[in-house]
């Protein structure tokens, strides 16, 4: 071997070595075949929609440290140097996510964002009820409901005790006189609107008695209805008043509901607390009644509705914890 050609392998040897010290030392630029992103949601409506963060998050964000991360939203948008991202779109359509690592194109995703049309119909009113004031027993009265944006209606008439229409414009005979709340409820408003009629008797029975026609101008109006809700809404709160040793008290208030309005059978009815829990009604009321010994105090009773006032079979009740 020739001096030259020692010279020229010694050469190639030291740069052999300068590229396996500088591949040692620098770290390393190979990315994971199984690098992937996902997209969240921040509603959890399994929609991606206009104006709302999304979360771009990599599956091994360890496999990208000292990398050069850029994410591609497919809008012209860029985000430079971070792992897991947040990003609104600001428009609907397709968009093509591109996720590079140091200039590689990793993985690609078409997503979907679409705009939600949000309930924005105004109500322009309050519902009114157009009706008469009063009328006579047996004669067909005409309600109508008067407003914007109504699209349900339901009608008490404080005479059934339970819901006797479902049109905007009904028609209506009451059987006895006196004085009634006529209640409308519809989509457009929390609480009933209301209206008040006096029901004359028929015209032969006030000639044959014209002093009925005195008692009516002194009669409240009648919520048959309502009138049931707040009596078993009252004896329901005497049951969590009454000391856990007076049972006598006790089976008084329990048994006043089952008699006069469950048909004397209250394992019959549901009773449900607070629109999630439910009891049949003999257990609701003994979990009542024990509930001032307990560590969470008195109950007070703030709402109750009945499903039907001729045959209830369910029970909804509003109650709080109030300490004790």
């Amino acid at each position: 071997m020739t001096e030259r050609q020692k010279i020229i392998l010694a050469i190639v040897a030291a740069l052999a070595v300068v590229g396996l010290l500088v591949a040692l030392l620098l770290p390393s630029r190979t990315v994971e075949k199984n690098l992937d992103f996902f997209i969240q949601d921040r509603n959890a409506n399994n929609q991606l929609e206009v104006n709302e963060l999304l979360k771009f998050t990599i599956n091994d964000s360890t496999a990208v440290i000292d990398k050069r991360v850029l994410w591609k939203m497919g809008n012209g948008d860029s985000i430079v140097g971070h792992p897991n991202i947040s990003y609104a779109y600001r428009q609907a359509g397709k968009y093509l996510i591109t996720l590079q690592v140091d200039g590689k194109i990793i993985t690609e995703k078409t997503i979907d964002v679409v705009n939600i049309q949000r309930d924005t119909i105004a109500v322009d009113s309050i519902p009114k009820i157009v009706g008469p004031t009063q009328g006579y027993a047996g004669e067909k009265l005409v309600f109508s409901a008067e407003g914007n944006g109504m699209t349900s209606w339901l009608w008490e008439f404080g005479e059934s005790g339970t819901i006797d229409a479902f049109d905007r414009q009904v028609i209506y005979k009451y059987d006895e006189p006196g004085k009634y709340l006529v209640k409308l409820k519809t989509n457009t408003t929390l609480y009933p609107v209301s209206h008040v009629i006096t029901i004359l008797p028929k015209v032969e029975d006030i000639v044959k008695d014209p002093n009925k026609l005195d008692s009516l101008e002194k009669a409240e109006p009648k919520d048959t209805l309502a009138m049931v809700q707040n009596d078993i809404k009252k004896h329901l709160q005497a049951i969590a008043n009454t000391s856990p040793r007076d049972r006598n008290t006790f089976y008084a208030h329990r048994n006043h509901i089952i008699n006069n309005y469950l048909g004397g059978n209250g394992n019959q009815v549901v009773v449900q607390i607070n629109g999630e829990r439910y009891n049949v009604f003999p257990d609701y009321c003994q979990g009542l009644h024990f509930l001032e010994s307990n560590r969470y105090g008195r109950v007070t009773i703030d709402d109750v509705k009945v499903d039907d006032f001729h045959h209830i079979t369910k029970i909804e009740v509003t109650q709080r914890n109030t300490g004790k």
